[in-house]
C-alpha cells in the first residue's frame, strides 16, 4: 500500500521509504530505502536523508556541470518562451542572488541543505515575492540539469497585503482640478482612472487602438523599458520594448461617457498613428508618465502615490457600484476571475458595511 511520496506499507507491516540518490549506467533512478515501524517514522527518516543526499552517484556529465552552465542553458532556453523584462527578472535575480553563492558548484553537489542554507541567508532581506521568483529560477536551473532534483522546494504563500486606492475625497478634488484640463496629461491620468489600464498598456495606445463610434479601445500592447539583451559596446544599457499585454492576450475595454467625450474634444489634431499620451509616432515611457502624475497629484494637493494606484482604484470603485466580477476581470486583463476575487472583493469597510446589510432573517408573524 503506497501512502505518500516513495512511501510504502509492507506486507511484513513495516513501512518503507525510498530516495533518489542517482542513476545507473541503464539511466534508470538508483534509490536508498528505509525502513520504520510506523509511517511517521519512515518520513522523517526520509526527510533527513533527503537533506544530505548528494547527486553524484553515479557522477554522470550532468551531474558535474557547473551550476553557471546549468544556469546559462536555462537562461537561453526561457529567452525563447518567456518575456524580455521576465528574462531580465530571471538573470537579474541569478545575477545578484544565486550564482555569488553557487557559480562553481557542480549541480549534483546542490542538496537539500545546500537549498535551505542559501533560502535561509535570502529570507533575511528578501520579501516574498522576490523568494518566489528565486524559487522558480533555482527549480527551473536545476531541472534543467536533473531529471531527479533532491530539493523539497519551500512554499512561498503570497501575502495579504492592504490594495492601496485614492479615497472618495482625493477622487472628488482630481476629478475637479482637472475638470476643465484637455492636455495629453490628464487625458493620461483620467483615460487610467475610467478604464483601468495599467501604466504600460497606456503608453502603448495609439489612435488607431480608440474606436468613439463604438466606444471602446483594444490593448494589444503595453510598453516598457528594459534592459538591452543585444548591447554592444557603445550602446544604451537599456531599450524600449512593445510587447503583449501582461497576460500575454489581447483585449477590448468599454469607454466611458466621460472619456468618450474628452477624446472626440481632442482626436481631429492627431493621426491614427500617434501615441495617446505623445500626441505623436514616439511613445511616452512609463516612468516620464510616472513623474507626470505624481506632480499633478503634488498641485492638487493630493498625496503622492504610483500610478497604478488608478488601476486599483476603478476597480474598487466598480466592486462598490456592483460591476459584475466575470465583467469586471476582463475589462483589467486579469488571467483568472480569481484574481479579481482575491484582490479586489471586500476592499474597504464602505463595501463591507454594503455587504453586511444584504443580511436578513426570516420574521415569523406572532398572533395577536
Amino acid at each position: 500500500m503506497r501512502i505518500g511520496p516513495n512511501i510504502y506499507k509492507r506486507r511484513d507491516g513495516r513501512w518503507e521509504a525510498r530516495v533518489v540518490i542517482g542513476k545507473k549506467a541503464n539511466g534508470k533512478p538508483q534509490y536508498k530505502y528505509l525502513y520504520a515501524p510506523t509511517y511517521r517514522e519512515v518520513s522523517l527518516a526520509q526527510k533527513d536523508f533527503q537533506k544530505t543526499v548528494c547527486f553524484m552517484i553515479p557522477a554522470s556529465e550532468k551531474q558535474k556541470l557547473l551550476f553557471q552552465t546549468a544556469a546559462d542553458e536555462w537562461l537561453k532556453q526561457r529567452r525563447k518562451s518567456c518575456k524580455p523584462s521576465t528574462y531580465n527578472k530571471y538573470k537579474n535575480y541569478l545575477d545578484s542572488y544565486i550564482l555569488p553563492h553557487w557559480k562553481n558548484t557542480p549541480v549534483g553537489m546542490i542538496t537539500q541543505e545546500t537549498y535551505d542554507q542559501l533560502f535561509t541567508s535570502l529570507e533575511e532581506t528578501l520579501s516574498d515575492s522576490s523568494l518566489r521568483v528565486i524559487n522558480t529560477v533555482i527549480k527551473g536551473c536545476m531541472k534543467h540539469a536533473l531529471k531527479s532534483v533532491p530539493i523539497d522546494f519551500k512554499s512561498i504563500a503570497a501575502t495579504d497585503s492592504q490594495v492601496k486606492i485614492l479615497t472618495d475625497s482625493e477622487v472628488a478634488l482630481l476629478l475637479y482640478k482637472l475638470r476643465n484640463r484637455v492636455d495629453l496629461n490628464t487625458v493620461g491620468i483620467l483615460f487610467a482612472l475610467y478604464t483601468g489600464v495599467r501604466l504600460g498598456e497606456l503608453c502603448a495606445v495609439q489612435w488607431k487602438d480608440i474606436n468613439l463610434e463604438q466606444r471602446v479601445c483594444y490593448i494589444c500592447h503595453t510598453l516598457q523599458r528594459i534592459q538591452n539583451p543585444d548591447r554592444k559596446s557603445g550602446e544604451p544599457k537599456t531599450c524600449l520594448h512593445i510587447g503583449l499585454p501582461k497576460n500575454g492576450k489581447e483585449r477590448i475595454i468599454p469607454l466611458h461617457d466621460h472619456i468618450v467625450d474628452l477624446l472626440r474634444k481632442i482626436q481631429e489634431k492627431y493621426e491614427p498613428s500617434d501615441y495617446l499620451l505623445s500626441g505623436d509616432f514616439r511613445p511616452t515611457e512609463p516612468r516620464t508618465m510616472e513623474n507626470r502624475f505624481k506632480k499633478v497629484l503634488k498641485t492638487c494637493g493630493i498625496r503622492e502615490v504610483h500610478f497604478h494606484v488608478l488601476r486599483h482604484t476603478f476597480a474598487s470603485q466598480c466592486i462598490e457600484s456592483g460591476m459584475d466580477i466575470k465583467a469586471l476581470s476582463e475589462i483589467l486583463g486579469h488571467s483568472s476571475v480569481k484574481i479579481t476575487i482575491d484582490r479586489y472583493v471586500h476592499l474597504t469597510m464602505k463595501f463591507k458595511q454594503h455587504q453586511i446589510m444584504i443580511l436578513h432573517f426570516p420574521e415569523k408573524k406572532c398572533a395577536v
